[in-house]
Formats: structure tokens, sequence, C-alpha cells
């Protein structure tokens, strides 16, 4: 007889759940007590209201235990949060990286753009020095062929 209260506590503790528990298998909110035992006195335990010490069914859990697993459980998240981190860092390193050079090729394409600005008025000033002469060209030979 005693195996199977063995049994069904053992099967108990593996079906709760980690960290402070706040409802039952059975969904009622879990309580906070404070156990008046003589080998655990002051210690504080989370338990269904609808259970009891006979009743394995329903939840029981010392709150000590169910701290220590939330701690563990941070732990955990902590170091995946550092590691994301430190992927984040070298992934912002390559960005940087990578942002520089594309400033100095901004700078080179402006460099280059202000080159042809220049080389564009310089034609433009040539064009003009050019409509010029070709008026004057046109302007004497209709001199040439109207006066004889």
């Amino acid at each position: 007889m005693s195996s199977v209260n063995s049994s069904s506590y053992s099967t108990d503790r593996i079906d709760r759940q980690r960290g402070i528990p706040t409802r039952c298998k059975c969904g009622e909110k879990v309580a906070r007590f404070t156990s008046k035992t003589v080998t655990n006195p002051g210690r504080l335990f989370h338990r269904c209201p609808m259970g009891s010490e006979m009743d394995k069914t329903h939840l029981f859990k010392w709150t000590d235990e169910s701290v220590v697993e939330e701690v563990e459980d941070f732990q955990e998240l902590f170091d995946v949060l550092l590691v994301d981190t430190s992927e984040i860092q070298r992934s912002m390193q390559a960005c940087e990286t990578r942002l520089k050079c594309h400033e100095s090729r901004i700078i080179e394409m402006e460099d280059a753009v202000s080159r042809c600005q220049e080389k564009t008025i310089k034609c433009i000033s040539e064009l003009r020095i050019l409509k010029a002469l070709f008026l004057c060209c046109l302007v004497m030979i209709f001199i040439y062929f109207n006066y004889p």
C-alpha cells in the first residue's frame, strides 16, 4: 500500500509546474501557507485549497524550492540573453564596418559628381562661345552673299 502512495506522489511531482505555482491542476488558485509542523516549522509552502495532506492529486509545493526553480529558469534565460547580446554586438560591428565602407563610397561619389558639375559648367561656357562664333560666321556669310 505504501508503494502505491509513493508512486502517486512521484507522479504528482513529475507533473508539477516549475517555479512559483499560481494554479492547481484542478484549476483552483493556489494559496501560500506557513508550516506549523515540528519537522518544517515556519517553512512557506503553496497548496491548493481543495487539497489536503492525504490528497496528493492537488498541488503542494515548498516555496523555497519554487524560488530556486525560478532562479534556475531565470539563469537559463539570462544565459540565452548573453549569447543573443554577443551575437547582436558582432552583428552591429559588422554593420558599422559596412556603414563606414558605404560612407567612403558616398564621399567618392560626391567627389565624382562635383567633378562632373565642373566639367558641365566648362562645357556650357564652351558651347556659348561656339554659339557666338557660329552666329558670327552666319552673319559674315549673310553679309558676304548679300553685299557683292
